[in-house]
């Protein structure tokens, strides 16, 4: 079988191979997954280029996220049957090595989910860092209501598209943050109420004129950096505050602490794992249930850019980081 995998962090166009393996046998607990699709998500390339918070043990096979069948089972295994679709989330061991990345995937039973009867399997392979991203942001962590306004930095991105998206559904403002100019009028035609240019407008300046000085409720950030800061500016009072990605790899922004202190400003990191770990099972299966409801119905589908196969992975690498992806890179197994 195929496997992606390297040796050292570094960046992944330059230290990532494809190599060949024997097919793993499940352990009593374990099941074995053929799988069909991985996305490239930026938590991928982070954690490959060692800038993660949980860097993976090397050598290792990246992914944090997958698509496939169930193909054989442990002898104590009784959540899955052969032939079943799942999600695998291989991610759950400090340092873990076993990513999805691979044609086959053998896996403990507590490392994957069970795709529900009905569910288109398109919207599958990016439930969990897409789809499921956006929802918890959206709904539990900020809780943004009808009628507010948020700020959302990477609109362009797949969660920032299904941020766009909620924002219809949840009936609150959306203005979107992009970094060209030739995006603002299609990210404006998925349903932001305003686009802002951050290489040619002064976002806090342009937000301030749009919410006639008051400022947004509510900031998704993927950027960090100085985006992240001006983002930061632009909050009204009592406003929230989440980062949850570094595109531009800038770990350091700037917060003014007695804005926080005297207007009641919250600023949170998010990193869906994070919240998957600290979750109770009832909440988890509430989120995921509303998510693929509404995955069903169009509303939060994903759009995959292009797919390409584990021996293309350094093309496959390049096209994710490729300005004006209107949708994921997939990894394929036929």
């Amino acid at each position: 079988m195929k496997y992606i995998a390297y040796d050292r962090p570094g960046e992944p166009n330059q230290v990532l191979e494809v190599r060949e393996k024997e097919i793993p046998k499940p352990r009593s607990n374990e099941v074995l997954v053929k799988m069909k699709s991985m996305p490239i998500v930026p938590a991928d390339l982070a954690t490959i280029r060692g800038v993660y918070r949980t860097p993976q043990t090397t050598p290792s096979s990246p992914g944090y996220e997958g698509f496939g069948e169930v193909v054989a089972i442990g002898n104590s295994v009784h959540s899955f049957k052969i032939g079943q679709h799942v999600l695998l989330l291989p991610f759950k061991k400090t340092g873990w090595t076993n990513g999805s990345w691979q044609e086959f995937v053998c896996a403990d039973e507590t490392e994957m989910i069970g795709v529900p009867e009905g569910v288109d399997f398109d919207s599958i392979p990016q439930f969990f860092n897409t789809t499921l991203t956006a929802w918890v942001m959206v709904v539990d962590e900020l809780n943004i209501r009808p009628g507010q306004t948020a700020l959302v930095t990477a609109a362009g991105s797949g969660v920032g598209r299904l941020i766009l998206k909620l924002a219809k559904e949840r009936e609150f403002s959306a203005i979107a943050v992009v970094r060209r100019p030739e995006q603002v009028e299609e990210i404006r035609a998925l349903g932001a109420t305003d686009v802002i240019c951050s290489s040619t407008e002064d976002i806090q300046k342009r937000v301030m004129n749009l919410t006639k000085l008051k400022g947004v409720d509510a900031v998704l950030d993927a950027v960090g950096g100085k985006v992240s800061t001006d983002c930061f500016r632009s909050m009204s009072e009592n406003g929230k505050m989440i980062v949850y990605g570094l595109l531009d790899l800038e770990r350091n922004s700037n917060y003014d602490v007695r804005k926080m202190l005297f207007y009641g400003l919250r600023v949170g990191g998010f990193w869906l794992p994070g919240w998957w770990f600290k979750t109770d099972l009832k909440a988890r299966t509430q989120a995921m249930n509303r998510t693929f409801e509404l995955a069903q119905k169009g509303i939060l589908k994903p759009v995959t850019e292009r797919e390409y196969s584990l021996n293309e992975i350094k093309e496959a690498v390049a096209h994710s980081e490729r300005p004006g992806n209107k949708g994921r890179i997939m990894l394929v197994v036929k």
